[in-house]
Order: C-alpha cells, then structure tokens, then sequence
C-alpha cells in the first residue's frame, strides 16, 4: 500500500481536538483495532497476516 500525499484534510485547532475526545470515547478494543490498523499502515501489510516474529 503506498501512502497518497495529495489526500489530506486541513482542519482547524477545534477539530483536531475532537479526534482525541472521540479516541478517548473507544473502548479498549476498539483501540486496539485502530492501532493494529495504523501500525499495518506504517509497516505495509495492510490486508495481510501479522508477520510472524523472529524469536532467536
């Protein structure tokens, strides 16, 4: 998954804030979801497996 830079939303100092009280409204899995999502996101297996970890 490549990350789009032209997609983006200007929002003022009042919105950005209401993210944070909405995340806080989560409840614990839901969080965690959103979490597992955006590390997929960062890592670039969105739609995949979990990678399996390297235990030496």
């Amino acid at each position: 998954m490549k990350l789009d830079k032209k997609a983006f939303t200007i929002q003022s100092f009042e919105e950005a804030a209401d993210h944070q009280k909405q995340h806080k409204s989560l409840s614990e899995e839901e969080k965690r979801d959103v979490f597992l999502h955006l590390m997929q996101a960062a890592y670039g297996f969105v739609g995949t497996a979990w990678p399996k970890m390297d235990m030496r």
